[in-house]
């Protein structure tokens, strides 16, 4: 899956519950019809059944039917590239990782190199580093990122490619670790990584898609019909170009505006099409609470420090982010820790940014309470991920303490201000600190509790929000901070055809019940990218078009690139996931 042909059968949905505006628990209508890609009719059976007398009916058998869920905040290509790689987190040892990296081998025999990522020796019997022996099994050169992002594992193959020998001195900043007798192991740290690290080959732009199509099939799998996706490389946006078109997702991108060297692309973008956008840009401003790299206005709790604050000075930020204001860009900033939230804020402030602009603070994680409303005053969206609540309970009050914690993952405070448009736009951050599936950010949201229902009570439970205002996080609200709110969010007669269907009403659903909730279709621009056999969506699904498509050789040259980028930077994000346990 991943793309589809064009063209879509007009479809008239009922007998089910049809949430036409999660603004409203009374926003219900008993049937809808498609045309095309777009919705054509609302309201009772009988009226639109007048209205398109000629469309296939589909009995929903009580499904329930939503606007089409939208993840506000995630990283298309980091997924991709993770897919890319085998994931040797679960090994036991290191014959196992070993195992799973043949395993990996088994399945990719076109990949020149073999790639993995996580290996974490410190739980393994005795703690020692593996060697190239281990990894010798394996007829092609292999190379395995170390959870913490600083070191790699190779094997025998890949130290002969990489000419690294006895002889070979140890580079500034890094070691190559070696035997008793002097000789390589295998394993390399920090600058010596970049001995074998530089001779892996780029994924083609064929291997780019795959890992795309594939990520993209379980979006469509897990309900969601559009992502947001934040910091795409210049060889992300020639993927789009050439791709654009025909996914099975609609996409908005957001430009990193580092990688584009701060120099804004003119607007519009020409290979703009129904299902991708690019009009945003992405700064950053600190790092992550986890690491201590989030920057706070005070020491953290449980290390002497304040994190890390991207800009330190403040007049390059104001500047940058009013360069892309000027170019036309819609700018979203990561902020994590409170002084990064106000420096965003600040900078923001002295841009002039008004409500037109709609610019985002991305995370909005720790706000001290003189920050909380500058949000409604200066008209800025928040753009939050339920899930981080419940991915960073483990640690989240040991680093912040109790006063901090009281303004973290702060929704329902936020929602009391006079929010622009009253949006709180919700997603994952999939892959880097959370899983793409809907359901988990949605139970999130309302226990502010992990799945397994930790802490009791919830984390700071006053902060927790109801099924239906979550619910409008991925999809009215995410429409608003994407400038689609008058074509996406909502079911209504001229709107895009984007569907979420569900077996059970996630506005009313008990928590356990969110987390089991089982997709029965997801429709993208009136086709149907993904229903389970058994559906009474299934008969309709969509025509995958696999044909290959027409790129120059500069363009695969840059996803290719691009692809290998984001290979690189997964390993730093297994490194933050190894903060968050430690």
């Amino acid at each position: 899956m991943g793309v589809v042909a064009a063209g879509a059968a007009a479809l008239l949905l009922y007998n089910g519950t049809i949430r036409t505006d999660l603004r409203s628990a009374d926003a219900l209508a008993e049937a809808l019809c498609t045309n095309d890609d777009s919705i054509y009719a609302v309201g009772t059976r009988a009226s639109v059944a007048r209205a398109c007398p000629d469309a296939t009916l589909v009995d929903l058998g009580g499904a329930t039917v939503l606007p089409g869920l939208t993840d506000a905040h995630c990283h298309v290509m980091l997924e991709a590239a993770r897919r890319r790689h085998a994931d040797v987190r679960v090994s036991r040892d290191a014959a196992d990782a070993a195992a799973i990296m043949a395993a990996w081998a088994g399945s990719h025999a076109d990949a020149a190199w073999l790639l993995g990522n996580g290996f974490d020796q410190t739980t393994w019997p005795g703690g020692a580093w593996p060697t190239k022996a281990d990894l010798d099994g394996l007829k092609k050169p292999t190379h395995v990122y170390h959870i913490s992002g600083h070191a790699c594992w190779v094997n025998s193959r890949a130290l002969v490619l990489a000419n690294v020998t006895k002889t070979t001195p140890d580079p500034p900043g890094g070691t190559i670790v070696r035997d008793a007798a002097g000789e390589p192991t295998g394993v390399l740290t920090d600058n010596a990584m970049a001995l074998v690290e530089d001779l892996v080959p780029h994924p083609t732009a064929a291997a780019v898609r795959a890992s795309v199509d594939d990520e993209l099939t379980d979006v469509a799998r897990l309900g969601l019909a559009g992502v947001h996706d934040l910091a795409a490389l210049p060889g992300d946006v020639a993927y789009y170009a050439a791709h654009g078109g025909a996914l099975t997702a609609r996409v908005h991108v957001f430009r990193d505006a580092a990688a584009h060297g701060y120099a804004p692309p003119p607007l519009p973008w020409k290979h703009e099409s129904s299902l991708v956008r690019v009009r945003g840009a992405k700064f950053f401003a600190d790092g992550a609470m986890g690491s201590w790299t989030a920057a706070m206005l005070e020491p953290y709790d449980d290390r002497n420090t304040t994190g890390t604050l991207v800009y330190e000075d403040q007049h390059a930020l104001v500047g940058n982010v009013s360069l892309w204001r000027a170019a036309g860009y819609q700018v979203a900033a990561h902020a994590i820790g409170d002084a990064a939230n106000r420096a965003v804020l600040d900078a923001y402030e002295a841009a002039g940014v008004g409500p037109g602009d709609r610019f985002r603070v991305e995370h909005a994680q720790i706000l001290t309470d003189a920050d909380l409303g500058r949000f409604a005053e200066l008209k800025v969206i928040p753009s939050m991920q339920p899930g981080h609540c419940a991915a960073d309970l483990g640690y989240a009050l040991d680093r912040l303490g109790p006063d901090r914690a009281a303004g973290a993952y702060a929704w329902r405070r936020l929602l009391e201000t006079d929010l622009l448009g009253g949006a709180l736009p919700f997603g994952s951050d999939y892959p880097t600190a959370g899983d793409v599936d809907p359901r988990l950010g949605l139970h999130a949201a309302v226990t502010r509790q992990t799945p397994a229902g930790e802490p009791a009570g919830g984390f700071y439970p006053d902060q927790r929000v109801g099924n239906l205002r979550a619910l409008r996080g991925y999809t009215r609200d995410a429409a608003f901070a994407a400038f689609r709110e008058d074509d996406l969010g909502a079911v209504a007669p001229g709107y895009a055809a984007d569907l979420s269907v569900f077996d059970v009403d996630l506005a009313v659903a008990a928590p356990a019940a969110i987390l089991e909730a089982a997709v029965v279709a997801t429709v993208v621009g009136g086709r149907v990218v993904y229903a389970p056999d058994g559906s009474p969506f299934a008969p309709h699904r969509a025509a995958v078009d696999a044909a290959p498509p027409d790129l120059s050789a500069a363009d695969a040259a840059a996803i290719a690139a691009a692809g290998r980028a984001w290979e690189r930077r997964y390993a730093r994000e297994l490194a933050e996931d190894r903060y968050h346990a430690a």
